[in-house]
């Protein structure tokens, strides 16, 4: 699967496109089909269109978010994506034939062929947005991999680099640690922003957060809130206000980071040890 397709982004933005879509699709295909009701004429059937779009709506957001929690406990398959995508389109479908009745004052019994060619339909208007996003994000994950092989990613030689493994402990990526600006933990994802030929570069790894602090230790990274890893090699200030703090670093939209009460001390400490000058780094707010 692609990695980004199950970001919480992408699944949030997949049910907007198919919304977007759906509706040009029934008003192009309506004349086509006897039993197809959709549409703004007239008031009744408008009314239902908007009640049933609410439903279909609200049941494509609850399922992504049990896909979105789903795949971040158990591993999703490429099978269990369609699988679950077909399950979208007899449940939506089964909703559109309960409507039916109702909406038209017909009498449309939920036979297996009707039962199909609701879903069939109901398929063609999830399937062909589902392609166009699995698209787009293959190809993001691919320009993200080529980048980071362009940065050096994926050598032979990983002397000197900090080699991250993935959620299964699978080697994933290796960065110089010099490169890495910092890391914003998304849930059970890692989206590492480094520098390479002198761009800023991000990569996702699906890896919790707790897992990269053994890997970071002893380098000049340190985590310095529930969501954020920062590299100190790239501190351009370090902010103290009362009982908090901000990080400022040097790249290139100057990223301005938080530090938690609760990682404020080693934050702080690590800081001073890396910077016996800690003066021109410190200021107070």
């Amino acid at each position: 699967m692609p990695k980004y397709l199950l970001s919480k982004r992408f699944l949030t933005v997949s049910v907007l496109v198919i919304f977007l879509f759906s509706i040009p699709f029934l008003l192009i295909y309506r004349p086509f089909s006897a039993t197809i009701w959709i549409g703004f004429r007239p008031v009744r059937h408008l009314v239902f269109t908007i009640v049933f779009y609410a439903i279909a709506i609200l049941m494509m957001g609850l399922s992504k978010m049990a896909m979105y929690h789903f795949q971040s406990r158990r591993e999703l398959t490429v099978g269990k994506f369609i699988l679950w995508a077909l399950s979208e389109f007899v449940a939506i479908a089964l909703v559109y034939i309960a409507f039916t009745p109702i909406a038209t004052g017909h009498a449309l019994q939920a036979s297996l062929p009707v039962v199909f060619k609701a879903s069939l339909c109901v398929g063609l208007i999830l399937a062909l947005p589902y392609g166009y996003l699995s698209l787009i994000a293959a190809n993001k994950a691919l320009r993200e991999e080529y980048e980071a092989l362009r940065a050096g990613i994926g050598s032979e030689d990983q002397s000197g680099k900090l080699l991250l493994h993935d959620y299964k402990g699978d080697p994933a990526i290796a960065l110089d640690v010099e490169s890495i600006f910092y890391m914003e933990a998304q849930d059970n994802y890692v989206q590492i922003y480094y520098e390479s030929e002198g761009k800023q570069h991000k990569y996702m790894l699906r890896c919790p957060t707790q897992k990269l602090e053994s890997v970071i230790a002893g380098t000049t990274l340190v985590r310095c809130h529930r969501s954020y890893i920062v590299n100190l090699s790239h501190l351009e200030k370090f902010m103290r206000g009362h009982n908090c703090a901000t990080i400022v670093l040097d790249n290139p939209d100057r990223k301005e980071v938080s530090v938690s009460k609760s990682y404020y001390k080693q934050t702080l400490a690590h800081l001073l040890e890396l910077n016996p000058a800690q003066d021109k780094f410190v200021k107070r707010t």
